[in-house]
């Protein structure tokens, strides 16, 4: 029988679908010794992550535990990503130059950086 887990990009439409006060962030975390691709929902100081848990957790704690800045995700609007999802018929990444890769050995803002220079 098909028993694919859905994808963290995936499962924002969950979040998204159940909080209208809700912003879909897609960034890059620190996981297992390397940069990861990621996507969750925050809504006021709470993380909504459907890949770690059933429950919102505190946002301070899931910054601190996976690396999170702001400079290393792109965010939005509960409606800005229903509409990418129908324009764009994926759940994200959106941002391809952003999100150059699955996983990144190297932090992506000094990947990024450095093919801006070139």
């Amino acid at each position: 029988m098909f028993d694919r887990k859905p994808s963290a990009w995936e499962y924002c439409l969950e979040g998204a679908s159940e909080n209208t006060e809700v912003e879909v962030v897609h960034g890059w975390i620190f996981k297992e010794g390397k940069w990861v691709t990621h996507a969750w929902c925050e809504f006021a100081d709470r993380v909504i992550d459907l890949t770690e848990s059933t429950h919102s957790m505190p946002k301070f704690e899931y910054y601190l535990k996976n690396m999170v800045s702001d400079k290393r995700c792109k965010r939005y609007s509960r409606i800005e990503f229903f509409t990418l999802v129908g324009d764009e018929k994926h759940f994200g990444p959106y941002d391809k130059e952003f999100f150059f890769a699955e996983t990144s050995d190297e932090d992506p803002i000094d990947v990024i950086e450095a093919s801006k220079a070139k």
